[in-house]
């Protein structure tokens, strides 16, 4: 398969890259910036979720080498620290906005970009969260789970929008993993995430996504 992973400089994307390139399939990796030892020979780009035409550009690009993709995994997220230590009453608003525009409409920039490569049978994973489902209540990490939300209401439009025959799209929540955004309540290491979300791709984890449009890096349905 080829493959595209938005977010792939650290903890989870990463890892995800090396899964998939271990399993033998064909990874275009983004980043929100190149690092100095990108190797255009292992199909390296510049993918900011904050900036729709380094999206597009790239989606150009790997339209031009190697056509159309299987899949594209949207793993590009953040959470700030302001996040961790303040409620909604005090979080400095350029916060929640940057929070909300990489973790939610992020996600609509990245789907637009590599809808042209994608349509006629692929597949949008979007990875969010299950801080972004109702049914957990709290007031911890407020940005970030809020942006979660929305992220997982576009994915939910989106579906909506573009029929399934054309692009198969979901969301999907990682697990708590030990990464630098969540090694505070850490429950698996994100190569157990990765794994499962391979899987997930590889078809090894069968997923009714006419049922179940959120679900977790195991295949089972998230509550909203």
């Amino acid at each position: 398969m080829n493959i595209v992973v938005i977010g792939a400089g650290r903890g989870l994307g990463a890892v995800l890259v090396q899964e998939l390139r271990k399993r033998g399939h064909t990874v275009e990796a983004g980043y929100h910036r190149l690092p100095e030892t990108a190797d255009n020979s292992l199909s390296e780009y510049l993918m900011d979720v904050m900036d729709e035409k380094s999206l597009i550009d790239a989606a150009d690009a790997i339209r031009q080498s190697a056509g159309k993709v299987d899949a594209v995994v949207d793993v590009a997220g953040i959470l700030l620290d302001s996040d961790r230590t303040c409620t909604l009453m005090d979080e400095p608003e350029e916060d929640l906005m940057r929070q909300l525009d990489v973790n939610a409409i992020g996600i609509v920039r990245a789907f637009r970009a590599f809808y042209p490569v994608l349509s006629g049978g692929g597949r949008f994973l979007a990875v969010t969260s299950e801080g972004g489902s109702f049914s957990l209540a709290g007031s911890l990490f407020p940005g970030y789970s809020v942006s979660k939300t929305a992220a997982n209401k576009y994915v939910q439009v989106l579906r909506e929008t573009i029929r399934k025959e054309d692009v198969d799209i979901f969301a999907i929540h990682p697990g708590r993993m030990n990464t630098g955004m969540g090694r505070t309540t850490a429950q698996i290491e994100p190569e157990e995430a990765a794994a499962g979300i391979s899987d997930i791709l590889e078809g090894k984890i069968p997923v009714d996504t006419d049922r179940h449009w959120f679900i977790d890096y195991l295949g089972r349905p998230m509550p909203l």
